[in-house]
């Protein structure tokens, strides 16, 4: 079930879902929402108070709450912010305090001069296959790690990673956010010796999964959680219709002031919008709307689908605040040479109907788990 813990604030409350959907039982947590709740009212009272109650809960030795807590308290942070990497920090250092969850490995793996963050999970000894977790625009595979004893039972063995842009590769290395993902996950294959995965995306990597597998055919299967078409229709989500035609022909003409002045107007206090850019620019090292979605415009899967010819499920939320779900119709369409092609839409109905699932993750790994073949959750 996806909570409306801030009344009429679908940002918020998509966050706080998602973070918080292991613990919706938890009596620690009800009493802190008792307090928390009411003093969120905007981005310096959301930062302030989830980081109070984070160092609370990690003085009295709840790591697992701290984790979540100060996971949320970043998640809204500009990129020059003197809190966001102390942040980051103690939300990963409170993560591995309290992780109880299955054996893994961690890697370092070369790449642009730098590394990736890797983790390899065994999660079955005599697995025979391996699932590769692709990140998407704001998350840490320590985010994906707190969830993946949902694959229990399966033939898989799984390796999750930071990507370009992503968690510690961006916050400790400076890889910045890329549109090529196929090099990085090319790079990930090659180091763990791999002949041949299944790839998973979540949220953006929805977009980076179908990217890798085009040019990538050691990617057997491709599972987009949720589905992805174009990074500039994310980006542009939720703006009048006449003005987003309008933002995207002064992109095309190159016109950077009379844009900057129209995405600035529009971001005003809007929430989501500011969340998007003010995170957009920490990924891509961008400062300006123009540059940032002539940037996020390269993340499209247009004209690429014809190169994808593996099996692939797409999975799509039908209240997806961030994915337009109208953009579900032109990926199946371009999607023309796959071996096979999967749909599974989410409602209000069925649950799930938010992005990626949120609330109901198990929907969405029942579907992925009977897609790769194996025995679903419910």
């Amino acid at each position: 079930m996806f909570y409306e813990y801030v009344k009429g604030n679908q940002q918020m409350n998509l966050q706080m879902n998602r973070q918080l959907s292991a613990f919706k039982d938890d009596l620690r947590v009800k009493e802190d929402l008792s307090g928390i709740i009411p003093s969120l009212t905007d981005l310096n009272s959301w930062f302030e108070t989830w980081y109070r109650f984070g160092e609370k809960r990690e003085l009295n030795g709840d790591y697992d709450l701290a984790c979540v807590y100060f996971s949320l308290a970043q998640f809204y942070l500009k990129k020059n912010d003197e809190n966001k990497k102390d942040t980051v920090h103690r939300y990963l250092n409170n993560f591995y305090l309290s992780y109880k969850g299955l054996e893994y490995e961690s890697y370092e793996v070369p790449y642009d001069n730098s590394f990736l963050p890797a983790i390899k999970i065994e999660m079955n000894p005599n697995a025979t296959k391996t699932l590769l977790v692709i990140s998407g625009f704001d998350s840490f595979m320590e985010e994906i790690l707190a969830v993946i004893g949902l694959f229990k039972g399966t033939d898989y063995n799984i390796i999750l990673f930071d990507g370009p842009g992503q968690g510690r590769a961006l916050i400790d290395n400076d890889l910045k956010f890329t549109p090529y993902f196929e090099n990085p996950v090319s790079a990930l294959l090659d180091y763990f010796g791999l002949d041949e995965v299944d790839a998973m995306g979540v949220s953006w990597g929805g977009y980076f999964v179908v990217r890798a597998a085009a040019y990538e055919k050691r990617i057997k299967r491709v599972v987009c959680f949720d589905f992805f078409y174009d990074g500039l229709n994310v980006f542009l989500n939720g703006i009048e219709k006449n003005l987003k035609e309008r933002i995207i022909q002064l992109l095309h003409q190159g016109n950077s002031e009379e844009v900057n002045k129209l995405v600035n107007d529009v971001i005003g206090d809007n929430l989501d919008a500011q969340f998007k850019f003010n995170k957009g620019y920490e990924n891509t090292g961008e400062n300006i709307p123009y540059d940032l979605l002539k940037n996020v415009a390269n993340h499209n899967i247009r004209g690429l689908g014809e190169l994808v010819t593996q099996d692939v499920l797409l999975l799509a939320g039908k209240e997806d605040q961030y994915v337009p779900f109208e953009d579900l119709i032109l990926e199946q369409n371009e999607l023309i040479n796959t071996r096979s092609l999967v749909t599974k839409i989410f409602t209000k109905e069925t649950g799930g109907e938010q992005h990626c699932q949120a609330g109901r993750y198990d929907l969405a790994i029942n579907e992925i788990r009977l897609f790769l073949g194996e025995p679903g959750l419910l």
